[in-house]
């Protein structure tokens, strides 16, 4: 996804300088990597979030599930064995 320089903000960032001086010596883009990490980290963090704030809703429907069965079992094309 393409950014434009409007939506990004500027940030400072502490790196180890061993880290910052081979992804130069390699030409990478600091920047990118650092917002895609970020991006995975509150992605991760959204689905943990998301998990605890519904576990007890899974865990209910996990127990109807075993006590009741697939809803539409029934009319299931393909049989699981």
């Amino acid at each position: 996804m393409i950014q434009s320089a409007l939506e990004k903000q500027r940030t400072n960032v502490t790196l180890t300088a061993t880290n910052l001086a081979a992804a130069r010596a390699f030409g990478l883009n600091v920047s990118a990597i650092s917002d895609a990490a970020l991006a995975e980290a509150v992605r991760a963090a959204r689905a943990e979030a998301w998990a605890a704030e519904n576990a007890t809703a899974i865990s209910e429907r996990r127990t109807w599930i075993e006590s009741n069965g697939t809803p539409l079992a029934d009319l299931q094309v393909l049989k699981l064995p």
